[in-house]
């Protein structure tokens, strides 16, 4: 029971320190370009410990599943010259854009982590095994073989390339045919096999061919630069589940909300460090897309704002503005607490696993 508290804790507080560095790039470019600040809260709810330094109110609060960074004059009019709607465009328009921008960067730590401390999978488009009885082994791929193509695109060695072909094998529906190309001695072989459907111990199912890719560590130097890569490869997987969502309802009951995220980090921490620090590049990484949506209430709604204000010239009345925002901001609580629903429910029913199948 006791290490059961542990991982939900140490699951909390990795949200927190995401939600947290995310809200500390508003703040420190907030500053650096003179806009006012009226408070900086780590956590929500009521507040624990506070100070005030240079008239800005730093708070620590009792929930600690994020934060916020208040400024003056964000949603309404102010007098002040320091408030953040008499501001050029430029400068707030970088304040907005610093939250998700951190949350890159943090995801770009982590993976960069990920690779220096632990011996990689599927960091190279070289077949180290292949299963039996699966599609691969059927069509003729051998271990050692390099994939060159999928599906006639090219694959570039390394993470993003082992990305491509995992969202070419997985990103379709089980049974789809996949087109490879692999070099061999020199020489390079067509092969063609289709997708069998495989359900993981996670109640997940995805098509796969029975292929394991080349595992390998990474020196520091190596792994600042092949991080960048592999960053790509994510979130062009993350952009086409999310144009999957949006324009095919894919996925829509597999969505989980702050309770899934808890549930599913406190159980995959039990496997190691790799399984935390993965899951903090992931969670970061998503953030960060997320958060670049051009909708209400998030930083891209925002920046729409700012691009309109530029092109036209003139501002938005921020009351208008901060209308449009507050009304995406219920929408957004209002699904926060369906989705808090729907993870109570999933876990009754079926547990962690419960959350990664489809209802």
């Amino acid at each position: 029971m006791l290490t059961n508290i542990l991982y939900i804790f140490l699951a909390i507080v990795m949200l927190g320190v995401i939600v947290t560095v995310h809200e500390f790039g508003h703040y420190l470019v907030g500053r650096l370009c003179g806009i006012g600040i009226v408070e900086f809260s780590v956590g929500f709810g009521p507040r624990l410990l506070g100070w005030k330094r240079k008239g800005i109110q730093y708070s620590l609060r009792a929930i600690p599943l994020g934060g916020y960074c208040a400024f003056v004059g964000e949603d309404e009019r102010n007098d002040d010259p320091h408030a953040m709607n008499n501001q050029p465009v430029w400068k707030r328009f970088l304040t907005v854009l610093a939250g998700p921008f951190m949350n890159f960067v943090l995801a770009f730590l982590t993976c960069t982590a990920m690779l220096a401390l632990f011996t990689v999978a599927e960091s190279f488009p070289a077949v180290e095994n292949v299963s039996p009885d699966m599609p691969a082994v059927a069509a003729g791929v051998e271990k050692g073989d390099v994939i060159v193509q999928v599906n006639g695109a090219d694959i570039e060695y390394g993470g993003a390339g082992v990305a491509q072909i995992v969202r070419a094998i997985q990103g379709v529906e089980p049974g789809s045919t996949v087109k490879l190309v692999v070099e061999r001695d020199g020489q390079r072989i067509p092969l063609e096999m289709q997708t069998a459907a495989v359900t993981t111990e996670n109640g997940v199912t995805h098509g796969m061919i029975g292929i394991e890719f080349s595992r390998r560590t990474f020196t520091i130097p190596e792994a600042l630069r092949y991080a960048g890569a592999y960053m790509v490869g994510t979130t062009q997987t993350m952009l086409d589940s999310l144009r999957r969502l949006f324009f095919h309802g894919e996925g829509v009951n597999q969505i989980t909300g702050t309770v899934g995220v808890i549930a599913v980090v406190s159980q995959y921490a039990r496997d190691g460090w790799y399984e935390v620090l993965w899951l903090m590049f992931v969670i970061s990484l998503n953030l960060g897309i997320m958060n670049l949506l051009p909708l209400p209430a998030l930083d891209g709604g925002r920046l729409v704002f700012l691009i309109v204000e530029a092109i036209r010239r003139k501002p938005i009345p921020p009351e208008k503005e901060g209308m449009v925002h507050g009304i995406g901001l219920v929408l957004v609580l209002g699904l926060f607490v369906l989705l808090t629903f729907h993870d109570i429910y999933r876990l009754i029913l079926g547990g962690v696993n419960g959350l990664l199948q489809l209802s």
